[in-house]
């Protein structure tokens, strides 16, 4: 057998490239911010859900972890930028949960955000905003059924990645799922 003969048999990476257009004078970290929020109220709205603290959450964690697929952690500042930038995107439906948001240093320790929202609920919406952005699916914001069908639904969408990463940790650790759950709780 040779080196052709092994080499067919498997697949070429995939080449990801991560492209932010920038407009004159901006920075790139401001065009980064731009595009990251811009994907985060897409994946909203392609989900048609309600506004609300959860979904405040959600556009600030989705919009997290795409500027991170272009290096910039909006988490660095406290994610002041990141809040100003998703403020002044936001749709009127949203811009008063939007404007409402706090970010502050987490408590619980966790593997995807140092920071939390002071709000229980757009706190476990960031987490979910998070995860969804990172797996590459949009149904996690308008899916409903009780909290344990709820974090079910989420470790499918991180399951379909885990086979391709298998040793990433993708799925919600135990302090994330008790920040989720609470949340849902009281919804």
């Amino acid at each position: 057998m040779g080196w052709r003969e092994i080499n067919m048999n498997r697949r070429k990476p995939r080449r990801d490239v991560a492209v932010a257009p920038m407009t004159a004078g901006e920075s790139r970290d401001a065009a980064v911010l731009r595009k990251a929020v811009a994907a985060a109220l897409a994946a909203a709205e392609q989900q048609r859900a309600e506004g609300g603290r959860f979904m405040a959450g959600y556009l600030a964690g989705f919009a997290r972890r795409e500027a991170q697929k272009h290096g910039l952690d909006a988490e660095a500042d406290g994610g002041a930028a990141l809040l100003a930038e998703l403020g002044a995107q936001a749709p009127d439906g949203i811009k008063d949960a939007v404007q409402a948001l706090q970010l502050g240093p987490r408590e619980v320790p966790s593997s995807r955000a140092a920071l939390a929202a002071a709000d229980a609920q757009a706190d476990a919406g960031y987490l979910v905003g998070h995860l969804e952005s990172l797996c590459g699916t949009k149904r996690l914001l308008a899916a409903g059924g009780d909290v344990e069908a709820y974090l079910t639904v989420c470790d499918h969408a991180a399951d379909r990645l885990q086979t391709h990463q298998p040793t990433a940790a993708l799925r919600f650790d135990p302090a994330e799922r008790a920040v989720v759950r609470a949340a849902l709780v009281r919804l």
